[in-house]
């Protein structure tokens, strides 16, 4: 009897501790995560000719937290992107313009390229059933030689349901996916391409 007593208080004391350790967590909620964007663009033209380009990128709003992600329980934390966001997009988008045949490292160059990033969204929304991973992207992007002039806007949106809270890994993943897709509709558009041969004529 006194055994039987002694083993049930030891199944009473684990269920209390794997309870308290399941609050404590659920109270602590999910880590802040930062995501650093190398997106890569690998369907692109291979241009005949080109003007060199000299790339800069822009993104005006300075705003670091770009969504929140939660737990189950509803506990949210911030998700943001580096600081060298701009650098980021910079270095991707010289590297697309390389394997187009476009010199783009050329800061002396006379035709200027100017990506504008407008908007950077991600969230991970529940309505306790399904939960979904949602991000937007928003580039403008802008060429001028002096003479002539080249605009686009270009936007993207991604959706996925997901099991669980996304992990910082799956985060990164997930918006590098977004920013590939929308650097590959600006570096694919008809108009773009035209402008940078009939600039090499």
């Amino acid at each position: 009897m006194e055994e039987h007593c002694v083993r049930t208080s030891r199944l009473l004391l684990i269920s209390l501790l794997i309870s308290l350790s399941w609050m404590l967590s659920g109270c602590a909620g999910p880590l802040p995560q930062r995501v650093t964007l190398q997106p890569e663009v690998t369907s692109v033209p291979r241009l005949p000719k080109s003007v060199p380009l000299n790339v800069e990128v822009q993104y005006p709003h300075r705003q670091l937290k770009i969504g929140t992600i939660a737990d189950r329980v509803g506990n949210e934390t911030m998700v943001s992107v580096t600081d060298n966001i701009s650098g980021e997009i910079r270095r991707a988008a010289i590297n697309t313009l390389n394997r187009m045949g476009v010199n783009a490292s050329d800061n002396m160059a006379p035709t200027r390229l100017t990506l504008t990033l407008e908007q950077i969204h991600y969230n991970h929304r529940s309505d306790g059933i399904r939960r979904e991973l949602i991000g937007v992207m928003k580039i403008r992007m802008q060429a001028s030689d002096g003479r002539r002039q080249y605009n686009g806007t270009f936007e993207a949106e991604k959706r996925e349901e997901v099991l669980r809270t996304p992990s910082e890994q799956k985060s990164r993943e997930f918006m590098n996916e977004l920013a590939s897709d929308v650097l590959t509709q600006a570096f694919n558009d008809p108009n773009f391409t035209r402008f940078l041969i009939e600039g090499a004529l």
